[in-house]
């Protein structure tokens, strides 16, 4: 296409050459005379920066070289002659000044030229990212918890941290806080014109409730023998229901959980309709002195329920603005700025006056720089990025010699979770109506017609899209796709294909077969495994590795948690940095590391830690590290010097930053993340969001949900005009008008959201596309607003067990070439001769029944499920209709279970998953347990300890699944006794299988 239109939008479709557009308008703009400095091209991720840069120059290049090349460039842009050798030469001179990177980039760039203008005068702007970002939060927040700056402080804080968390657990205060923190202060600081948790939301205070449910139970129970009955036990269920309503205390949250009867009521006042029409066995009329009794008793819990969360909103907002204050006390004011802040500052200029003229003057000399825009991926630009924005593009619009281009893609905005505002194409068209011309791409230069096929059956089905979720399908824009000429040829013609399996174990081995048939691993072709989650990366990674291929997981690496040698060298400095820390130095002394220590400085520990100390004070931690690795370098493999390289390489940057203490680059070391590039590995494994951008010969779904879309759990922000709050529990909300329409608005962007991920996950493929779908139950509800049933009500699927559909020829694979077969490298790591000294145990490898596929992955998803199960008192689990579900859920009919999980006001602290580590005279003890509550005393001190273990072993009787695992209980139960010397002990056994529970121990 010619790009010369001087204002241009275009709506850039998965595989249609956005880059490709990007670098020719790049091109396009030196060759026609711009100053290369002069022009500003921005994305979101330093990948795709270096993406367009090496466009340009490559292209450039080529077409400086080959006369052939510089024609079609010539022809593409539509320029008669153009010089590309004087281009290339320009753009390379002035690489330097050239602004080709990212929107944070961008921003921080403009902060550090002009902080003083932005009214950043206490310090010299310094960017936070990455570990330092982390640690210097944790050190204000440790700041927070144990001296405030001004004396009562503390308790203040404190109070309004627990009232706006009440009911919330973390693994610890810190934790719990920096979570709290993470979730709330840059809501804080982007919504400081919304009103938090008004009380004009709740037409009750919160004590009304206590103060008035006794006497409008009482007129209801006056009033049950004037109802017209039509069926036998209908009046015992309302005596129950009322029973229910009397018995709730706010906050508590048991009438989400409480009778049918209840529930339809909810509904029943939900619907609008002015009758009480509910069903107990048979439908009957609530009518009378107890309807409106009733009514008005539900709907007081309802404004009270809503009132107890205006109250914590409220709180919350005290609380985060206390945060913020002390951020903005101990380094905003002294220029220490995150990614956020630096956002935050280069929108100021829309909140007052003075700030506005402060903009101005900048804007004016950066508009003097720079005079044509191009911004990438619209669709995941935020409303803080545009306001940053928003006054230097107004003067590149405005302009005779100025230019705007902007590319992005509707169906692309995955990133609405963080921040990312597809609305913002409508802004910018009607903001720049009559001067920004907006045009489609279509045509793609990635996927062949099979692939295609299947894109558009399924994207393009808006009645099927409608039937299912409704008003969302509305803002669904779509132009059917088409293959670029060069794709439709028969050379490079493809697959596609959607089948049904009847359970996760049967897909696993399909996805299996399926590989197989490709030669996957034997032909030259790239493939993808995309999923949902970083676990499911996680579990099909482990599959396939299993099954033979060579995988990678496209993702980030912890060094000094997934690997001995990172493992032992995050000890070393945890040990420096606390030499009381027993467990750190058992694991030095057990390493091949406690040898070389010993040759290095003898066999007196403290001298040790004195020498480390003063190398890591002379010449930085990174030298020191390097001094300690070196005499066992040659024994470790590539893959433990590759972890060990990460961590020496990223103490040198905490070097360099100023880090000083053993503390410091401890926690500098245990936050560390890199990424992991997926190379040329015959399978990658990757989350849809992570494969964005990419492309694959070959592409499997295994992976498709049939959740319902949104799950109504995870509302937990309303927002409405001028206005936000936590929100209350559903039952409440849909009596509420206010946070039923915020929620109904939520819901619809959640929806949008999901069918962009499955268009991304669809338009990665290039030749082969293979969707495997779980066969529904036959009681299945097929109406549903799933992904699964989309795509099985696209295909037509209409309930049979071998129904597929597939567009080309599974044969298409035989025109690939193969590839000598490599014999896959598994890195293993080998830590030497080092002989540990005491046996390490892992508890939880004690015998068990179950030794199939199966009932291993049955056995995977229970624990995985179990996880996410709080307390069940207050906020009511739901689980997915599969074997290890409905297991759970029968499994919590159980009164017993239910006691156990539930936290029925008692002081108590729960903890899912638990890593444990203890050392015993026997061995070196390290599991997990499933599940650990702390009870305490009132004065904070532990009283009580609960082991609990989920197990799925098919066992007779709960003694023998006692006697199968007495071993690890006893384990477990003496490390907690170790940790918690005053407390009570017990262990609790809880079998899937048999729905039941024994305890042990106390």
């Amino acid at each position: 296409m010619s790009h010369f239109e001087s204002h241009l939008l275009i709506l850039a479709s998965a595989g249609s050459g956005k880059t490709y557009q990007l670098g020719n308008r790049i091109i396009d703009l030196v060759v026609r005379g711009a100053e290369p400095e002069k022009i500003v091209a921005l994305t979101f991720t330093r990948k795709a920066a270096g993406e367009f840069a090496d466009s340009v120059l490559l292209k450039l290049a080529a077409a400086a070289e080959d006369p052939k090349i510089a024609a079609r460039l010539s022809a593409e842009l539509g320029l008669p002659d153009p010089d590309f050798s004087k281009a290339l030469e320009q753009v390379v001179q002035s690489l330097p000044r050239l602004t080709l990177g990212t929107m944070d980039s961008f921003f921080s760039r403009v902060v550090r030229g002009f902080q003083y203008e932005l009214g950043l005068t206490g310090g010299k702007f310094e960017l936070l990212e990455g570990p330092r970002a982390d640690a210097v939060k944790d050190e204000l927040l440790t700041e927070i918890l144990a001296e405030p700056v001004e004396a009562g402080e503390a308790d203040e804080f404190l109070h309004g941290f627990r009232r706006a968390t009440i009911g919330k657990e973390g693994v610890g205060v810190l934790r719990n806080l920096r979570d709290f923190v993470d979730d709330w202060q840059t809501r804080y600081r982007t919504s400081a014109d919304l009103e938090w948790g008004p009380e004009s939301l709740a037409a009750a205070a919160m004590d009304e409730w206590e103060q008035q449910k006794h006497r409008l139970a009482a007129t209801i129970l006056r009033s049950l023998d004037h109802l017209d009955y039509t069926y036998k036990t209908q009046r015992n269920a309302m005596e129950k229901m009322v029973e229910v309503l009397v018995s709730h205390t706010i906050n508590s949250g048991i009438l989400g959980k409480g009778p049918t009867l209840l529930q339809n009521v909810f509904e029943a006042m939900a619907n609008g309709s002015g009758s009480l029409w509910v069903k107990s066995n048979k439908e009957f009329l609530i009518s009378g002195m107890a309807g409106d009794a009733l009514r008005e008793m539900v709907m007081l819990a309802a404004n009270c329920e809503m009132a107890a969360a205006l109250v914590r909103t409220r709180a919350l907002h005290e609380t985060v603005a206390k945060v913020d204050e002390l951020t903005e006390k101990r380094l905003r004011k002294r220029g220490l700025l995150g990614f956020d802040d630096v956002k935050i500052l280069m929108g100021e200029w829309a909140k007052s006056e003075e700030a506005r003229l402060r903009r101005e003057a900048i804007d004016f000399r950066l508009d003097a720089r720079h005079d044509h825009w191009l911004l990438d991926e619209f669709q995941d630009t935020s409303s803080a990025d545009w306001t940053g924005l928003e006054p230097l593009i107004d003067e590149s619009v405005s302009g005779d010699e100025t230019t705007l281009f902007i590319v992005g893609d509707r169906k692309q905005a995955i990133y609405g979770w963080r921040g990312g505002e597809v609305g913002l194409f409508d802004h910018v068209m009607h903001r720049y109506s009559g001067k920004l011309k907006p045009t489609s791409m279509t045509e793609s230069w990635r996927s062949c017609p099979e692939v295609l096929a299947l894109v558009n059956q399924v994207c393009g089905g808006w009645k099927t899209m409608e039937s299912l979720f409704g008003q969302a399908a509305e803002k669904w824009h779509w132009e059917d796709h088409i293959s670029a000429p060069p794709l439709v040829s028969e050379k490079n013609r493809g697959h596609s294909r959607v089948e049904f399996c009847a359970d996760e174990d049967a897909r696993i081995s399909r996805m299996i077969e399926i590989l197989e048939d490709l030669g996957i691993g034997k032909r030259a072709l790239s493939c993808g495994v995309l999923v949902r989650s970083n676990q499911k990366v996680r579990e099909i990674a482990d599959e396939l590795r299993n099954a033979g291929f060579d995988v990678i997981e496209e993702g980030r690496r912890e060094p000094s948690k997934d690997n001995p040698v990172g493992i032992t060298l995050a000890n070393l400095l945890r040990w420096l940095a606390d030499p009381a820390d027993g467990m750190a130095s058992e694991i030095i002394a057990m390493s091949p590391l406690g040898t070389v220590l010993t040759e290095q400085f003898g066999p007196v520990w403290q001298r040790t830690w004195e020498e480390l100390l003063a190398i890591s004070a002379n010449h930085g931690f990174a030298a020191m590290m390097e001094k300690i690795v070196e005499p066992v370098w040659n024994d470790w493999s590539d893959f433990g010097k590759r972890r060990a390289g990460d961590v020496i390489s990223a103490l040198s940057i905490f070097d360099a930053q100023g880090g000083t203490t053993p503390g410091e680059a401890a926690d500098w070391i245990e936050r560390l993340e890199v990424s992991q590039n997926p190379g040329i590995a015959a399978v990658q494994v990757m989350t849809i969001h992570k494969s964005k951008g990419l492309g694959f010969d070959v592409v499997l779904l295994p992976d498709v949900p049939n959740d319902s879309i949104p799950l109504t759990q995870s509302f937990k922000v309303a927002e409405g005009d001028g206005w936000l709050t936590q929100a209350p529990a559903k039952w409440a909300r849909q009596l509420l008008p206010d946070l039923r329409k915020a929620e109904e608005k939520w819901a619809i962007d959640q929806q949008y959201e999901a069918f962009c991920l499955q268009y991304v996950a669809l338009t990665r493929a290039k030749r082969g596309l293979y969707v495997l779908l779980e066969l529904p139950a036959k009681s299945a509800n097929a109406d549903k607003p799933s992904l699964a049933n989309w795509l099985a009500r696209s295909i037509g699927f209409e309930g049979k067990d071998d129904h597929t559909w597939e567009s080309g020829r599974a044969d298409w694979v035989q025109s690939i070439s193969e590839i000598p077969v490599k014999v896959p490298t598994h890195d293993q790591v080998s830590l030497g001769p080092a002989v540990p000294r005491r046996e390490r145990i892992s508890p939880s490898a004690a015998p068990d029944s179950i030794g199939n596929f199966s009932g291993l992955r049955f056995g995977q998803e229970v624990h995985s499920l179990m996880e996410r199960v709080g307390w069940i008192d207050e906020e009511k689990p739901t689980f997915p209709d599969t074997a290890a579900g409905v297991a759970i859920a029968k499994l919590l009919q159980n009164d017993s279970i239910k006691t156990l999980l539930s936290r029925r006001e008692k002081s108590v602290e729960r903890f899912s998953e638990q890593p444990i580590e203890a050392i015993f005279e026997s061995g070196w003890m390290s599991g997990v347990m499933d599940r650990l509550h702390l009870h305490y005393h009132a004065d904070g001190s532990v009283a009580l300890v609960e082991i609990i273990d989920f197990k799925t072993d098919k066992v007779s009787d709960l003694k023998a699944l006692e006697a199968r695992h007495s071993e690890q209980m006893t384990q477990y139960r003496s490390a907690m006794a170790k940790a918690f010397p005053q407390a009570q002990i017990r262990s609790i056994l809880v079998s899937v299988h048999l729905g039941d529970s024994i305890m042990s121990g106390l």
